[in-house]
Protein backbone atom coordinates (compact mmCIF):
# COMPACT_ATOMS: atom_id res chain seq x y z
CA UNK A 1 0.00 0.00 0.00
CA UNK A 2 2.69 2.29 1.17
CA UNK A 3 4.74 1.44 -2.24
CA UNK A 4 1.69 1.88 -4.03
CA UNK A 5 1.30 5.69 -2.49
CA UNK A 6 4.48 6.53 -3.35
CA UNK A 7 4.45 5.81 -6.92
CA UNK A 8 1.37 7.80 -6.99
CA UNK A 9 2.96 10.76 -5.46
CA UNK A 10 6.04 10.35 -7.69
CA UNK A 11 4.23 10.19 -11.13
CA UNK A 12 2.40 12.88 -9.90
CA UNK A 13 5.69 15.10 -9.82
CA UNK A 14 7.52 13.84 -13.42
CA UNK A 15 6.48 14.17 -16.80
CA UNK A 16 7.57 12.16 -19.45
CA UNK A 17 6.93 13.17 -23.37
CA UNK A 18 7.61 10.90 -26.24
CA UNK A 19 8.71 13.88 -29.29
CA UNK A 20 9.61 11.09 -31.40
CA UNK A 21 8.47 9.38 -33.43
CA UNK A 22 5.49 11.38 -33.69
CA UNK A 23 1.87 9.92 -32.60
CA UNK A 24 -0.32 8.49 -35.17
CA UNK A 25 2.64 9.33 -38.22
CA UNK A 26 3.42 6.82 -41.14
CA UNK A 27 6.62 6.66 -41.90
CA UNK A 28 8.58 5.27 -45.04
CA UNK A 29 11.33 3.65 -43.33
CA UNK A 30 12.02 1.64 -40.61
CA UNK A 31 15.28 3.34 -38.87
CA UNK A 32 13.85 5.89 -36.85
CA UNK A 33 15.02 8.09 -33.74
CA UNK A 34 13.19 7.56 -30.27
CA UNK A 35 13.59 11.05 -28.39
CA UNK A 36 11.73 11.60 -25.01
CA UNK A 37 11.99 15.07 -22.72
CA UNK A 38 11.77 14.07 -18.66
CA UNK A 39 10.62 16.72 -16.19
CA UNK A 40 11.31 15.58 -12.69
CA UNK A 41 11.47 18.23 -10.14
CA UNK A 42 14.94 19.14 -11.51
CA UNK A 43 16.38 15.72 -10.02
CA UNK A 44 17.77 13.39 -12.70
CA UNK A 45 15.93 10.07 -13.40
CA UNK A 46 17.77 6.94 -12.62
CA UNK A 47 17.20 5.37 -15.79
CA UNK A 48 14.54 5.74 -18.82
CA UNK A 49 14.10 2.93 -20.93
CA UNK A 50 11.68 1.93 -24.13
CA UNK A 51 9.90 -0.93 -25.32
CA UNK A 52 8.76 -1.46 -28.86
CA UNK A 53 5.48 -3.96 -29.20
CA UNK A 54 6.24 -5.55 -26.05
CA UNK A 55 9.92 -6.46 -26.65
CA UNK A 56 12.44 -6.36 -24.00
CA UNK A 57 13.12 -2.92 -21.99
CA UNK A 58 16.09 -1.22 -23.86
CA UNK A 59 17.58 1.64 -21.82
CA UNK A 60 17.57 5.13 -23.58
CA UNK A 61 21.01 7.42 -22.96
CA UNK A 62 20.57 10.98 -22.01
CA UNK A 63 21.61 14.01 -24.18
CA UNK A 64 24.01 16.09 -22.79
CA UNK A 65 23.16 19.74 -23.65
CA UNK A 66 25.84 21.83 -21.87
CA UNK A 67 26.28 24.69 -22.96
CA UNK A 68 30.43 24.36 -22.27
CA UNK A 69 31.42 27.64 -24.23
CA UNK A 70 30.61 30.89 -25.93
CA UNK A 71 27.89 29.69 -28.61
CA UNK A 72 27.73 26.12 -27.11
CA UNK A 73 30.54 24.58 -28.61
CA UNK A 74 34.18 24.96 -30.11
CA UNK A 75 33.19 25.90 -33.40
CA UNK A 76 30.87 28.32 -31.92
CA UNK A 77 27.31 27.05 -33.46
CA UNK A 78 25.05 28.22 -30.86
CA UNK A 79 23.07 25.71 -31.18
CA UNK A 80 21.59 23.29 -28.64
CA UNK A 81 19.54 19.94 -28.84
CA UNK A 82 17.80 20.83 -25.75
CA UNK A 83 14.03 21.72 -25.41
CA UNK A 84 13.11 25.26 -24.81
CA UNK A 85 10.53 27.29 -23.11
CA UNK A 86 7.81 28.54 -25.65
CA UNK A 87 6.51 31.81 -23.05
CA UNK A 88 8.44 34.23 -20.89
CA UNK A 89 7.98 31.85 -17.66
CA UNK A 90 11.06 33.60 -15.28
CA UNK A 91 12.57 29.84 -13.27
CA UNK A 92 14.83 32.38 -11.38
CA UNK A 93 16.79 35.32 -11.51
CA UNK A 94 20.22 35.67 -9.75
CA UNK A 95 21.78 39.30 -8.52
CA UNK A 96 25.04 39.03 -9.83
CA UNK A 97 25.21 40.99 -13.12
CA UNK A 98 25.65 44.94 -13.36
CA UNK A 99 24.52 47.93 -14.97
CA UNK A 100 27.16 48.24 -17.58
CA UNK A 101 28.64 46.80 -20.55
CA UNK A 102 27.59 42.54 -19.11
CA UNK A 103 28.87 40.52 -22.32
CA UNK A 104 29.72 37.58 -21.04
CA UNK A 105 27.50 34.40 -22.04
CA UNK A 106 26.87 32.52 -19.01
CA UNK A 107 27.84 28.46 -19.41
CA UNK A 108 26.19 25.94 -18.15
CA UNK A 109 27.79 22.78 -17.68
CA UNK A 110 26.65 19.19 -15.37
CA UNK A 111 23.34 21.35 -13.81
CA UNK A 112 25.82 24.41 -12.55
CA UNK A 113 26.05 27.69 -14.18
CA UNK A 114 28.72 29.63 -14.64
CA UNK A 115 29.12 33.85 -14.94
CA UNK A 116 31.79 36.07 -15.08
CA UNK A 117 30.31 39.41 -13.94
CA UNK A 118 32.08 42.44 -16.25
CA UNK A 119 31.45 45.29 -15.01
CA UNK A 120 28.93 44.31 -11.86
CA UNK A 121 31.68 42.24 -9.27
CA UNK A 122 34.18 41.59 -10.63
CA UNK A 123 33.81 38.14 -9.42
CA UNK A 124 33.16 34.56 -11.10
CA UNK A 125 29.69 32.98 -9.90
CA UNK A 126 28.80 29.58 -10.09
CA UNK A 127 24.98 28.63 -9.84
CA UNK A 128 22.98 25.66 -9.55
CA UNK A 129 20.91 25.77 -12.73
CA UNK A 130 18.03 24.69 -11.14
CA UNK A 131 17.20 27.39 -8.15
CA UNK A 132 19.96 30.15 -8.88
CA UNK A 133 21.49 29.63 -5.64
CA UNK A 134 25.45 30.38 -5.20
CA UNK A 135 27.84 27.23 -4.82
CA UNK A 136 30.79 29.60 -5.26
CA UNK A 137 32.26 32.94 -6.04
CA UNK A 138 36.25 33.64 -6.79
CA UNK A 139 37.43 37.17 -7.19
CA UNK A 140 38.77 37.31 -10.71
CA UNK A 141 38.73 40.77 -12.31
CA UNK A 142 37.17 42.39 -15.10
CA UNK A 143 35.89 39.69 -17.81
CA UNK A 144 34.96 40.86 -20.93
CA UNK A 145 33.84 36.70 -22.29
CA UNK A 146 32.15 33.61 -21.33
CA UNK A 147 34.20 31.22 -19.32
CA UNK A 148 35.34 27.98 -21.32
CA UNK A 149 34.63 24.77 -19.22
CA UNK A 150 36.10 21.20 -19.84
CA UNK A 151 36.93 18.12 -18.23
CA UNK A 152 36.11 19.48 -14.86
CA UNK A 153 38.22 22.26 -15.04
CA UNK A 154 37.15 26.06 -15.68
CA UNK A 155 39.54 28.54 -17.83
CA UNK A 156 38.62 32.16 -18.08
CA UNK A 157 40.65 35.50 -18.83
CA UNK A 158 40.15 38.54 -16.97
CA UNK A 159 43.43 40.10 -15.47
CA UNK A 160 44.63 37.17 -15.56
CA UNK A 161 43.98 34.08 -17.85
CA UNK A 162 42.86 31.46 -14.45
CA UNK A 163 42.25 27.86 -14.70
CA UNK A 164 40.09 26.93 -11.24
CA UNK A 165 38.40 23.43 -10.63
CA UNK A 166 34.71 23.92 -11.95
CA UNK A 167 33.41 22.17 -8.87
CA UNK A 168 34.78 23.86 -6.21
CA UNK A 169 36.12 27.55 -7.42
CA UNK A 170 39.54 26.21 -6.35
CA UNK A 171 42.74 27.40 -8.32
CA UNK A 172 44.99 25.20 -10.45
CA UNK A 173 46.78 27.29 -12.05
CA UNK A 174 47.44 31.41 -13.50
CA UNK A 175 49.03 33.45 -16.23
CA UNK A 176 49.15 36.98 -16.48
CA UNK A 177 50.26 36.69 -20.15
CA UNK A 178 46.60 36.85 -21.03
CA UNK A 179 44.04 39.48 -19.85
CA UNK A 180 40.27 40.23 -20.16
CA UNK A 181 40.34 41.71 -23.33
CA UNK A 182 41.88 38.40 -25.37
CA UNK A 183 38.24 36.83 -25.43
CA UNK A 184 36.88 33.30 -24.51
CA UNK A 185 39.49 30.74 -24.01
CA UNK A 186 39.30 27.82 -26.77
CA UNK A 187 40.31 24.83 -24.86
CA UNK A 188 41.30 21.86 -27.73
CA UNK A 189 43.39 18.66 -27.62
CA UNK A 190 44.34 19.46 -24.13
CA UNK A 191 45.81 23.32 -25.10
CA UNK A 192 44.45 26.70 -23.94
CA UNK A 193 43.99 29.30 -26.56
CA UNK A 194 44.01 32.87 -25.54
CA UNK A 195 44.86 36.45 -26.37
CA UNK A 196 45.85 40.00 -24.84
CA UNK A 197 45.84 43.26 -26.43
CA UNK A 198 48.31 45.88 -26.69
CA UNK A 199 45.99 48.44 -24.48
CA UNK A 200 45.69 51.52 -25.34
CA UNK A 201 46.35 52.22 -29.24
CA UNK A 202 45.09 48.35 -29.78
CA UNK A 203 46.75 48.35 -32.75
CA UNK A 204 48.71 44.65 -32.22
CA UNK A 205 47.73 42.01 -29.84
CA UNK A 206 48.99 38.59 -28.82
CA UNK A 207 48.25 35.17 -29.32
CA UNK A 208 48.54 32.69 -26.74
CA UNK A 209 48.88 28.68 -26.92
CA UNK A 210 49.03 26.82 -23.16
CA UNK A 211 49.31 23.20 -21.60
CA UNK A 212 45.83 22.98 -20.35
CA UNK A 213 46.86 21.35 -17.50
CA UNK A 214 49.66 23.03 -16.04
CA UNK A 215 49.29 26.64 -17.45
CA UNK A 216 52.96 26.19 -19.11
CA UNK A 217 53.85 28.49 -22.36
CA UNK A 218 53.73 26.85 -25.69
CA UNK A 219 53.84 29.25 -28.17
CA UNK A 220 53.20 33.33 -28.72
CA UNK A 221 52.43 34.85 -31.58
CA UNK A 222 52.42 39.04 -32.38
CA UNK A 223 49.55 39.73 -34.55
CA UNK A 224 48.89 43.38 -36.03
CA UNK A 225 45.15 44.80 -34.89
CA UNK A 226 43.47 44.48 -31.96
CA UNK A 227 42.07 41.23 -30.81
CA UNK A 228 37.88 41.33 -29.01
CA UNK A 229 36.73 38.47 -30.75
CA UNK A 230 36.95 34.82 -29.69
CA UNK A 231 39.17 32.62 -31.04
CA UNK A 232 37.94 29.13 -33.29
CA UNK A 233 39.93 26.01 -33.36
CA UNK A 234 39.24 23.45 -35.93
CA UNK A 235 41.49 21.16 -37.99
CA UNK A 236 45.05 22.14 -36.62
CA UNK A 237 44.42 26.10 -37.29
CA UNK A 238 43.45 28.31 -34.92
CA UNK A 239 41.51 31.16 -36.30
CA UNK A 240 41.95 35.24 -34.75
CA UNK A 241 39.93 37.99 -35.80
CA UNK A 242 41.59 41.16 -35.33
CA UNK A 243 40.84 45.13 -36.19
CA UNK A 244 42.10 48.91 -36.78
CA UNK A 245 40.07 51.45 -37.39
CA UNK A 246 39.70 53.05 -40.99
CA UNK A 247 42.54 49.87 -43.19
CA UNK A 248 41.98 46.82 -43.78
CA UNK A 249 42.89 44.47 -40.91
CA UNK A 250 43.34 40.41 -41.03
CA UNK A 251 41.45 37.32 -40.22
CA UNK A 252 44.34 34.80 -39.04
CA UNK A 253 44.58 31.31 -39.39
CA UNK A 254 47.94 30.02 -37.13
CA UNK A 255 49.24 26.40 -36.35
CA UNK A 256 47.41 25.77 -33.30
CA UNK A 257 50.63 23.74 -32.86
CA UNK A 258 53.66 26.19 -33.65
CA UNK A 259 51.63 29.57 -34.12
CA UNK A 260 52.54 30.07 -37.27
CA UNK A 261 50.78 31.76 -39.74
CA UNK A 262 49.13 29.84 -42.37
CA UNK A 263 46.71 32.58 -44.17
CA UNK A 264 45.81 35.71 -43.69
CA UNK A 265 42.25 37.31 -44.77
CA UNK A 266 42.12 41.07 -45.69
CA UNK A 267 38.69 41.39 -47.07
CA UNK A 268 37.28 43.39 -44.04
CA UNK A 269 37.66 46.85 -43.82
CA UNK A 270 38.42 47.70 -40.39
CA UNK A 271 37.73 44.05 -39.20
CA UNK A 272 36.29 42.34 -36.29
CA UNK A 273 34.98 43.80 -33.29
CA UNK A 274 32.73 41.14 -31.09
CA UNK A 275 31.71 39.02 -34.12
CA UNK A 276 33.68 35.18 -33.84
CA UNK A 277 34.33 33.00 -36.47
CA UNK A 278 31.45 30.04 -36.63
CA UNK A 279 33.48 26.64 -38.53
CA UNK A 280 31.29 24.53 -40.62
CA UNK A 281 31.74 21.96 -43.01
CA UNK A 282 35.31 23.80 -44.06
CA UNK A 283 33.23 27.34 -44.43
CA UNK A 284 34.28 30.17 -41.93
CA UNK A 285 30.55 32.38 -41.29
CA UNK A 286 31.68 35.89 -39.55
CA UNK A 287 30.67 39.52 -39.92
CA UNK A 288 32.79 42.36 -39.98
CA UNK A 289 33.24 46.02 -38.91
CA UNK A 290 32.42 47.02 -42.30
CA UNK A 291 28.76 45.95 -42.06
CA UNK A 292 29.39 42.83 -44.34
CA UNK A 293 28.74 39.14 -43.63
CA UNK A 294 31.00 36.76 -44.89
CA UNK A 295 31.67 32.98 -45.88
CA UNK A 296 34.98 32.41 -45.92
CA UNK A 297 36.82 28.86 -46.89
CA UNK A 298 38.33 28.06 -44.00
CA UNK A 299 41.86 25.97 -45.70
CA UNK A 300 42.83 28.62 -48.07
CA UNK A 301 41.27 31.80 -46.68
CA UNK A 302 39.84 33.20 -49.70
CA UNK A 303 36.03 34.87 -49.48
CA UNK A 304 33.14 32.47 -50.51
CA UNK A 305 30.97 34.58 -50.38
CA UNK A 306 29.79 38.75 -48.81
CA UNK A 307 26.91 40.45 -48.29
CA UNK A 308 26.01 43.69 -47.07
CA UNK A 309 24.10 44.00 -44.33
CA UNK A 310 24.10 47.49 -43.21
CA UNK A 311 25.23 50.87 -44.38
CA UNK A 312 25.98 52.30 -40.77
CA UNK A 313 28.72 49.50 -40.55
CA UNK A 314 29.63 47.23 -37.21
CA UNK A 315 27.78 44.16 -36.74
CA UNK A 316 29.43 42.78 -33.51
CA UNK A 317 26.78 39.64 -33.02
CA UNK A 318 28.37 36.04 -34.06
CA UNK A 319 26.46 34.41 -36.44
CA UNK A 320 24.18 31.29 -35.25
CA UNK A 321 24.45 28.69 -37.47
CA UNK A 322 21.51 25.94 -37.80
CA UNK A 323 19.98 23.97 -40.35
CA UNK A 324 21.64 25.87 -43.44
CA UNK A 325 21.04 28.95 -42.03
CA UNK A 326 22.61 31.86 -40.10
CA UNK A 327 20.81 33.99 -37.39
CA UNK A 328 22.11 37.33 -36.45
CA UNK A 329 20.59 40.92 -36.19
CA UNK A 330 23.13 44.22 -36.89
CA UNK A 331 23.34 47.24 -34.76
CA UNK A 332 20.42 49.39 -36.36
CA UNK A 333 17.27 48.17 -36.96
CA UNK A 334 17.06 44.55 -38.53
CA UNK A 335 16.94 40.58 -37.57
CA UNK A 336 18.19 38.59 -40.23
CA UNK A 337 18.38 34.70 -41.45
CA UNK A 338 20.62 33.86 -43.84
CA UNK A 339 20.97 31.18 -46.28
CA UNK A 340 24.56 29.45 -45.27
CA UNK A 341 25.60 28.83 -48.65
CA UNK A 342 24.55 31.83 -50.33
CA UNK A 343 24.06 34.72 -48.12
CA UNK A 344 21.21 35.18 -49.56
CA UNK A 345 18.16 36.60 -47.28
CA UNK A 346 15.44 34.02 -46.01
CA UNK A 347 13.93 36.41 -43.26
CA UNK A 348 14.15 39.33 -42.01
CA UNK A 349 12.35 41.35 -38.67
CA UNK A 350 13.08 44.42 -37.22
CA UNK A 351 15.30 43.98 -34.31
CA UNK A 352 18.57 44.91 -32.97
CA UNK A 353 21.42 43.00 -31.11
CA UNK A 354 25.38 43.50 -29.98
CA UNK A 355 25.62 39.76 -27.96
CA UNK A 356 24.81 36.59 -30.02
CA UNK A 357 21.80 34.54 -30.25
CA UNK A 358 21.70 30.88 -29.53
CA UNK A 359 18.97 28.47 -31.38
CA UNK A 360 16.98 25.14 -29.90
CA UNK A 361 13.15 23.88 -30.21
CA UNK A 362 13.05 25.77 -33.71
CA UNK A 363 13.82 29.41 -31.73
CA UNK A 364 16.37 31.76 -31.76
CA UNK A 365 17.05 33.49 -28.66
CA UNK A 366 18.70 36.93 -28.22
CA UNK A 367 18.79 40.34 -25.88
CA UNK A 368 18.14 43.62 -27.81
CA UNK A 369 21.05 45.71 -27.75
CA UNK A 370 19.70 49.39 -26.92
CA UNK A 371 15.62 50.16 -26.34
CA UNK A 372 14.97 53.22 -24.48
CA UNK A 373 11.50 51.68 -23.13
CA UNK A 374 14.10 49.09 -21.70
CA UNK A 375 15.97 46.28 -23.51
CA UNK A 376 13.70 42.40 -23.92
CA UNK A 377 14.76 38.69 -24.25
CA UNK A 378 12.75 38.00 -27.71
CA UNK A 379 12.51 34.72 -28.91
CA UNK A 380 11.39 34.28 -32.53
CA UNK A 381 10.16 31.39 -34.79
CA UNK A 382 12.96 29.89 -37.19
CA UNK A 383 11.39 28.85 -39.97
CA UNK A 384 9.53 32.82 -40.00
CA UNK A 385 11.10 34.96 -37.91
CA UNK A 386 7.62 35.41 -36.04
CA UNK A 387 8.02 36.52 -32.50
CA UNK A 388 7.36 33.92 -30.10
CA UNK A 389 7.31 35.92 -27.21
CA UNK A 390 9.20 38.31 -25.23
CA UNK A 391 10.66 39.40 -21.68
CA UNK A 392 10.59 43.49 -21.07
CA UNK A 393 14.06 43.73 -18.42
CA UNK A 394 14.80 46.31 -16.38
CA UNK A 395 18.00 47.94 -18.01
CA UNK A 396 17.89 49.80 -21.83
CA UNK A 397 20.49 47.25 -22.93
CA UNK A 398 21.34 43.46 -23.26
CA UNK A 399 24.92 42.88 -24.39
CA UNK A 400 25.03 39.23 -23.19
CA UNK A 401 24.18 36.07 -25.49
CA UNK A 402 21.73 33.39 -24.70
CA UNK A 403 22.45 29.95 -23.87
CA UNK A 404 20.31 27.06 -24.14
CA UNK A 405 20.28 23.65 -21.11
CA UNK A 406 18.03 21.29 -20.34
CA UNK A 407 15.04 23.49 -21.77
CA UNK A 408 16.16 26.82 -19.34
CA UNK A 409 17.38 29.85 -21.38
CA UNK A 410 20.02 31.61 -19.22
CA UNK A 411 20.74 35.28 -20.21
CA UNK A 412 22.75 38.35 -18.30
CA UNK A 413 20.44 41.69 -18.13
CA UNK A 414 22.12 45.47 -16.98
CA UNK A 415 19.84 45.44 -14.71
CA UNK A 416 21.73 43.46 -12.01
CA UNK A 417 19.77 39.99 -12.75
CA UNK A 418 20.73 36.57 -14.58
CA UNK A 419 17.49 35.42 -15.64
CA UNK A 420 16.66 31.58 -16.37
CA UNK A 421 13.63 31.54 -18.45
CA UNK A 422 11.42 27.72 -18.08
CA UNK A 423 9.54 26.03 -15.61
CA UNK A 424 12.40 23.85 -14.71
CA UNK A 425 14.63 21.61 -16.07
CA UNK A 426 13.74 19.02 -18.83
CA UNK A 427 16.13 16.19 -19.56
CA UNK A 428 16.23 14.86 -22.84
CA UNK A 429 16.69 11.18 -23.66
CA UNK A 430 17.90 9.84 -27.52
CA UNK A 431 19.02 6.70 -29.04
CA UNK A 432 18.48 4.57 -32.61
CA UNK A 433 15.26 3.03 -32.92
CA UNK A 434 14.95 -0.18 -35.16
CA UNK A 435 10.88 -1.06 -35.89
CA UNK A 436 8.75 -3.05 -37.32
CA UNK A 437 6.89 -2.90 -40.82
CA UNK A 438 3.14 -2.35 -40.19
CA UNK A 439 1.76 -1.19 -36.48
CA UNK A 440 4.48 -0.08 -34.03
CA UNK A 441 3.34 0.80 -30.07
CA UNK A 442 6.01 2.47 -28.05
CA UNK A 443 6.47 2.58 -24.61
CA UNK A 444 8.89 5.09 -22.54
CA UNK A 445 9.06 4.86 -18.76
CA UNK A 446 11.11 6.70 -16.34
CA UNK A 447 12.55 4.87 -13.24
CA UNK A 448 14.11 6.41 -9.87
CA UNK A 449 14.19 3.60 -7.13
CA UNK A 450 13.53 1.21 -9.13
CA UNK A 451 10.17 2.61 -9.57
CA UNK A 452 8.10 3.69 -12.50
CA UNK A 453 7.39 7.33 -11.98
CA UNK A 454 5.93 7.97 -15.35
CA UNK A 455 5.26 6.80 -19.07
CA UNK A 456 3.95 7.68 -22.27
CA UNK A 457 2.66 5.58 -25.06
CA UNK A 458 2.50 6.49 -28.62
CA UNK A 459 1.38 4.23 -31.80
CA UNK A 460 3.10 4.77 -35.35
CA UNK A 461 3.46 2.48 -38.55
CA UNK A 462 5.98 1.42 -40.41
CA UNK A 463 5.16 1.49 -44.52
CA UNK A 464 8.48 -0.37 -45.98
CA UNK A 465 12.35 -1.24 -45.24
CA UNK A 466 14.97 1.16 -45.38
CA UNK A 467 14.55 4.59 -45.98
CA UNK A 468 13.37 6.31 -49.19
CA UNK A 469 15.97 9.06 -50.03
CA UNK A 470 14.93 11.95 -52.91
CA UNK A 471 18.75 12.31 -54.93
CA UNK A 472 19.72 15.98 -54.84
CA UNK A 473 18.68 18.37 -57.25
CA UNK A 474 22.26 19.53 -58.64
CA UNK A 475 24.82 17.32 -57.93
CA UNK A 476 22.67 13.95 -57.33
CA UNK A 477 24.47 13.06 -53.94
CA UNK A 478 23.02 9.60 -52.97
CA UNK A 479 24.30 6.38 -50.59
CA UNK A 480 23.63 2.95 -51.83
CA UNK A 481 22.51 0.48 -50.03
CA UNK A 482 20.71 2.63 -47.70
CA UNK A 483 20.48 1.74 -45.17
CA UNK A 484 23.61 -0.74 -45.62
CA UNK A 485 25.92 -2.66 -43.22
CA UNK A 486 28.94 -3.43 -44.34
CA UNK A 487 29.72 -0.34 -47.28
CA UNK A 488 27.92 2.23 -49.01
CA UNK A 489 28.86 3.91 -52.40
CA UNK A 490 28.57 7.76 -52.27
CA UNK A 491 28.09 8.74 -55.73
CA UNK A 492 27.63 12.45 -56.81
CA UNK A 493 28.45 14.54 -60.06
CA UNK A 494 30.29 17.66 -60.99
CA UNK A 495 29.50 19.58 -63.78
CA UNK A 496 32.76 21.13 -63.41
CA UNK A 497 36.16 20.89 -62.10
CA UNK A 498 36.96 22.25 -58.86
CA UNK A 499 37.85 21.59 -54.90
CA UNK A 500 35.62 19.30 -53.70
CA UNK A 501 35.06 17.96 -49.86
CA UNK A 502 33.06 14.52 -49.00
CA UNK A 503 32.52 14.36 -45.21
CA UNK A 504 30.21 11.94 -42.94
CA UNK A 505 29.35 13.59 -39.69
CA UNK A 506 27.28 12.13 -36.95
CA UNK A 507 24.06 14.23 -35.89
CA UNK A 508 25.63 15.92 -33.82
CA UNK A 509 27.64 17.37 -36.28
CA UNK A 510 31.10 16.19 -35.10
CA UNK A 511 33.06 14.88 -38.37
CA UNK A 512 33.23 11.01 -38.10
CA UNK A 513 35.54 10.32 -41.67
CA UNK A 514 36.33 12.55 -43.97
CA UNK A 515 36.35 10.56 -47.87
CA UNK A 516 38.01 13.02 -50.02
CA UNK A 517 39.40 16.68 -49.97
CA UNK A 518 40.87 17.72 -53.39
CA UNK A 519 40.76 18.67 -56.53
CA UNK A 520 38.00 16.95 -58.40
CA UNK A 521 37.62 16.83 -61.95
CA UNK A 522 34.37 17.10 -63.88
CA UNK A 523 32.03 13.98 -64.17
CA UNK A 524 30.41 11.31 -62.32
CA UNK A 525 32.79 9.86 -59.26
CA UNK A 526 31.58 7.53 -56.53
CA UNK A 527 33.36 6.84 -53.02
CA UNK A 528 33.03 3.81 -50.70
CA UNK A 529 32.10 4.22 -47.05
CA UNK A 530 32.92 1.35 -45.28
CA UNK A 531 31.11 2.24 -42.25
CA UNK A 532 34.53 3.36 -39.85
CA UNK A 533 35.44 6.81 -38.45
CA UNK A 534 38.91 8.32 -39.53
CA UNK A 535 40.64 6.49 -36.71
CA UNK A 536 39.29 3.47 -38.22
CA UNK A 537 36.98 2.40 -35.95
CA UNK A 538 33.48 0.70 -36.99
CA UNK A 539 30.89 3.15 -36.09
CA UNK A 540 27.71 2.47 -33.80
CA UNK A 541 24.64 2.05 -35.58
CA UNK A 542 22.57 4.78 -36.61
CA UNK A 543 21.70 7.90 -38.98
CA UNK A 544 24.59 9.79 -40.49
CA UNK A 545 25.03 12.62 -42.79
CA UNK A 546 26.89 12.43 -45.77
CA UNK A 547 27.90 16.25 -47.06
CA UNK A 548 29.24 17.13 -50.47
CA UNK A 549 30.72 20.81 -50.70
CA UNK A 550 31.99 21.92 -54.33
CA UNK A 551 32.75 25.59 -54.93
CA UNK A 552 29.10 27.43 -53.29
CA UNK A 553 27.41 24.60 -54.13
CA UNK A 554 26.60 22.42 -50.80
CA UNK A 555 24.35 18.99 -50.26
CA UNK A 556 23.95 16.72 -48.17
CA UNK A 557 22.01 12.84 -48.12
CA UNK A 558 21.54 11.09 -45.11
CA UNK A 559 22.90 7.59 -44.63
CA UNK A 560 21.84 4.49 -42.56
CA UNK A 561 24.58 2.09 -40.82
CA UNK A 562 23.25 -1.07 -39.73
CA UNK A 563 25.21 -3.61 -37.85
Amino acid sequence: MIETLLAVILISTTNLTITEPVDGVIYDGDWLTVRAIVENDNELPDSVHYSLNSQPVIQIPRLNTDWYTYMQNDLHHGFSESPAPMDNTILWTASVTGDWHEFPTPVIVNGIVYYPSNAGTDSLYALNAATGELIWKYHTGMTDDAVTVKDGFLYTASDSLWCLDALTGERIWATGAANWKGSTPAVVDGMVYCGRNDAPLLRRSFAYCFDAATGMEIWMDTLSGGMASCMTVWNGMVFIPTFIDNQETPLYALDANTGSIIWENTDSYEGYWDSSPVVVDNVIYISGQDGRTRAIDAITGTTIWEVDITLMHFIAATPAYHDGRLFFADQVDTYHCLDAGTGSTIWSVPGVQHGSSGIADGIVFYGEFYNPDLARVIALDCDTGEEIWSYTTGGETIFSSPAITDGVVYIAGMDWNLYAFGTGLKYTYRDDLFAEVGSNELIVTAFDGGVAVAADTINFTVTQTGITLEPSSRLGLCASPNPFRSTASISFELCEPGYTSIIVFDLSGRIVCTLDESDIGAGQHSYVWDGRSQSGEVVASGLYICRIQSGAISETTRVCRLR
